[in-house]
Parts: C-alpha cells; structure tokens; sequence
C-alpha cells in the first residue's frame, strides 16, 4: 500500500448522516489547510453518537465531501469511548488499528486531550513502540481545566475529577517526554509543557482568514465613534460554561455600569449556563443593558459583531487558549479580562488589550470605566488591536506548523 504523508489524530469527532462522515466546520477548513502542505493525510477520530450530538446544537456539521482536494484525505472513525468500560473494551482493536496506520504514515501528529477514549494517546504509545517519532499538540491543561470545572460539582463528579486528573497529568507527561516536537497553543500550554519537550513551539490554532482582518476605514469608523463618546459596546462569543466564568463577566458590566458606564453588551453564544446567567442579569436589572444572542451560527454575521464591538470582554478562569481573542485582535477588538499567559503573550509584543488578576470581577469593571472616561486611551488599544490581528490567519499558522513537522519528524 502507498505511504500517506501525514497521519492526524484528533478529539474532533466525526458524526455520520447515512452513510456520509460530517465534520466540525472550523476542523474541516484545519483538514483543507493540511492538505494544502501535505500530498495526502488521514485522519482518525472518535464517532460521536447522534444522541450526542443533537445535545449540542452549536456544533456546525460540514459535510466532509465539500472538503478539498478529497482525493488526498482518508478518513478513519473511531468508537466513542469515554467511560473505562467502553475504553477498554475497544482498546485492542483500535490499537491494532491504529499500528497498522501508523506504519504507513510518514509524518504522526496526536492531538492529545483527555484520558479513557483518547485515542490519540493511545497513538503516541503506539508510535514510540514502533520507534516512530511524532508531534503533540494540544491547547489547554487539560488536567487542569478538568479540576476547575469541576471546582463546583456534586460530590461525586467532584471526587472523580480529582481522582482522574493526577493520572491525566502523569500519562500525558509521559506521552509528551517521549516526543520528537511539540505544539502548544497558547502561552499557558507552552509553560506546562514545553519543558518536557527539547522541540517546543508556541503556535497559534486559528481559522480566521487573511480576508476576516478589519479593514482601516472600519478602524477610523470605531475610533471616530469612540472619541464622539458613543456607548462603549461589549461582546464576547463562547460557551456559556463554567470555564468561561460568565456570572463573573455579567457581575464586571455590573460594576462599570455602577459605576456610570454608558454601555451596551452581548454575549453570542449558549450553554449550560444559560438560565443562571438569565436570573443573574434581571436581579441585577441588566436587561436593558445585555443582550444574550444566543449562538451565531453565521460565522461573517459573527465577525461583524466582533468588529463592531469596541472591547471584547472575557472572564476565563483555566488554563486554555480560546481562539475568540485572536478573532477579536483581527477585528481589531481590544481583549480586556482575566489575566492569563495565554491572553498576555497574544499582546506582549503589539499591544491591544489590558487585564486584571483571576476572579477579580471588580477590578475588571472598574477597567471599563477607565477606559469610559479615557476614550484616548481606548482608540490607542483599538489601533493597536487592528494592527496585532493582522499577523493571524490559517495560512500562514498551517504553513508555520507544517514546516516544523517536516523539519523535527524524520
């Protein structure tokens, strides 16, 4: 059988209609990217189960047929097997499976991001069997990122994150102390791991293209709208879920408003938080003042809002590496939130956004105000936004990234 060039395993799942495979709209245009810098790739991924899926209604389904260049793109599912039981049942077949492709891959990249049913953990153990080398990439701590939503929980979801996380951590340190490079987006990623890796690259995991970049006359149009003291207009596009903090980031609009902000805000998106984020905005009598849009499905509708905003406002409160900020950079949107290494470095070097420490809603308010009252100020971090953005977009990043798996992967 002819060697494909590159192998890719991933936590996206795939979704089956019939007999067609679908794929998540954003991972679908990741796949045209990689082919536009490999001759051929597979790719394997966990099979969601419709019951699943249908509970997610802002997942957008691309029907795999409409990627490009087809031809050159195998597709393997794989079970979904998240519980123990169902994990190790499957793992014989699937690590069988996933030898024998494996063998006929040059390049092996695992995405790597959870414990039972992370089969792209499997793949690594598998390749540093054959004495294959391979890339990880991932985007948040994932070990992490489970102990802080859970922080909450009933106790026995409560006892089992704390029980799994350890073993998390220490399987997905020994993966990666065994690989030849690795990928990490984000700065807080790139701090957790990088030191376990000889071969490690900070990256960027974006969709944006070079045509989403705000253009300048729409630059001069905000800050012309800024500087004649219009409301100060507040976004932000996510889950509504415990890892996006969203109670902390209505109590921040709160406090500005408080505080005598004249502003509008939105949040596009939904969640599990909905109704709590509902009830916290009328005690408050915010109803006026936050428009909840629920998920935009539309992804120009989307950026449009974005670039119409004047801040995007975020309360993450893990360690992860949410792409909305690189998208509020394009569209020249300043990132104004919770501090964190990830949102830090985007802005190190350019500048376009201002933060406060974890949890300090207060603080974060009174930011708004400042930046209320010194519209100076922010038209600096709206240029300086615009002008950060522009160095984002998925042509460049793939090409960035591919170049470095043919340089580390023999």
């Amino acid at each position: 059988m002819k060697q494909k060039e590159m192998l890719l395993v991933l936590p996206v799942p795939f979704r089956a209609k019939g007999k067609q495979l679908f794929f998540e709209s954003q991972a679908g245009n990741g796949l045209e990217q990689w082919l536009n810098n490999f001759d051929s790739v597979v790719v394997a991924a966990p099979l969601i189960p419709d019951s699943l899926a249908n509970q997610n209604p802002t997942m957008i389904w691309r029907d795999t047929n409409t990627i490009a260049n087809l031809h050159r793109l195998e597709l393997i599912p794989l079970p979904w097997a998240y519980s123990p039981r169902k994990f190790f049942s499957c793992y014989p077949s699937v690590r069988a499976s996933l030898a024998e492709v494996i063998s006929r891959c040059r390049y092996l990249q695992f995405a790597i991001g959870s414990l039972f049913g992370d089969w792209a953990a499997v793949a690594a153990l598998e390749a540093h069997k054959q004495g294959r080398a391979y890339a990880i990439h991932t985007d948040m701590v994932n070990h992490k990122v489970l102990l802080q939503e859970t922080r909450n929980a009933k106790l026995l979801i409560w006892i089992k994150a704390r029980a799994i996380a350890p073993l998390m951590n220490r399987y997905h340190r020994h993966i990666i102390k065994n690989c030849a490079l690795g990928l990490w987006h984000g700065d807080d990623c790139c701090a957790a791991y990088s030191p376990l890796c000889a071969n490690s690259y900070l990256i960027h995991n974006i969709h944006t293209k070079p045509s989403d970049r705000i253009g300048d006359i729409e630059v001069d149009q905000k800050i012309e709208d800024v500087l004649a003291n219009t409301a100060i207009r507040i976004c932000y596009a996510g889950r509504l879920t415990t890892m996006k903090a969203p109670i902390d980031w209505v109590k921040a609009i709160n406090m500005a408003r408080n505080l005598g902000v004249n502003l509008q805000a939105i949040w596009l998106g939904d969640g599990p938080l909905l109704a709590e984020m509902e009830a916290t905005i009328k005690q408050m009598n915010l109803s006026s003042y936050i428009e909840l849009r629920g998920f935009e499905q539309d992804r120009d509708k989307l950026l449009k809002k974005i670039k119409e905003s004047h801040i995007m406002l975020f309360t993450h409160v893990t360690p992860e590496s949410p792409r909305c900020l690189i998208e509020a950079l394009v569209c020249g949107t300043p990132i104004i939130g919770y501090q964190s290494k990830y949102a830090e470095d985007l802005v190190k070097d350019f500048g376009g956004g201002m933060f406060v420490a974890i949890n300090d809603w207060k603080q974060l308010g009174e930011v708004i105000a400042t930046l209320s009252r010194d519209r100076q100020r922010l038209s600096q971090l709206i240029q300086e936004a615009a002008k950060n953005g522009s160095r984002f977009n998925d042509e460049v990043v793939f090409r960035e990234r591919s170049e470095l798996i043919k340089k580390y992967l023999p």
